[in-house]
């Protein structure tokens, strides 16, 4: 009976230690550059990444994660924020792979679903301005509408604080109202996410 209890204590702490349970860095994203904050800290308390057989993700690597956020990158001018209170993931693609003074670079702001697919875009298409974009998958082809709402044009998500890009989103997800347009995406991005090729 004792020898029992003995191999029960010890396998629950063995458990405990195992689940490596995240801690809270306090890390505050006040905008999005502030993703350097947390990658320069490092502190990963999952590193698992679910690449979902997709080629193109099993190259991602996850520089941070706390029971806030994670952080994960493909090497390629695009990071991922998984904002775990708010269940919420967005890509970030930028023209420089190394994201260096991102508020004066333009950069692309993707709104993820649960398989790390665009839902909905804040990006050029083609030579046109700054526009909200959402973006349907039907039988195998990429569907391309455009919000037509004043406030969807030339947002610059460099400027906006953090706060008010999740504001933002609320809008774009529930509020805004969207025209189809002409353009269209290569079919190939029906299974491969548009943020892997980064930017140009």
């Amino acid at each position: 009976m004792i020898k029992y209890i003995i191999i029960s204590f010890f396998l629950f702490f063995s458990n405990k230690k195992t689940q490596n349970p995240c801690g809270n860095k306090g890390i505050k994203i006040e905008y999005l550059k502030d993703l350097d904050k947390l990658i320069k800290n490092g502190y990963k308390c999952n590193n698992q990444f679910n690449d979902f057989g997709i080629s193109q993700l099993k190259n991602c690597k996850v520089l941070f994660s706390d029971s806030n956020y994670k952080v994960v990158t493909n090497n390629y001018k695009s990071r991922l924020l998984f904002d775990k209170k708010e269940n919420l993931t967005l890509a970030i693609n930028s023209v420089d792979p190394f994201f260096t003074d991102i508020k004066k670079r333009p950069f692309t702001l993707y709104i993820l679903n649960n398989r790390l697919t665009p839902e909905y875009a804040i990006a050029k298409l083609g030579k046109k301005n700054i526009s909200v974009f959402k973006i349907e998958y039907i039988k195998s082809k990429v569907i391309i509408k455009k919000a037509i709402e004043k406030e969807s044009k030339n947002i610059n998500v460099n400027k906006l604080t953090y706060s008010q890009i999740k504001v933002l989103i609320k809008k774009i997800k529930f509020k805004f109202k969207y025209k189809l347009e002409k353009e269209t995406l290569d079919e190939y991005y029906y299974k491969v996410p548009y943020w892997t090729d980064g930017l140009e």
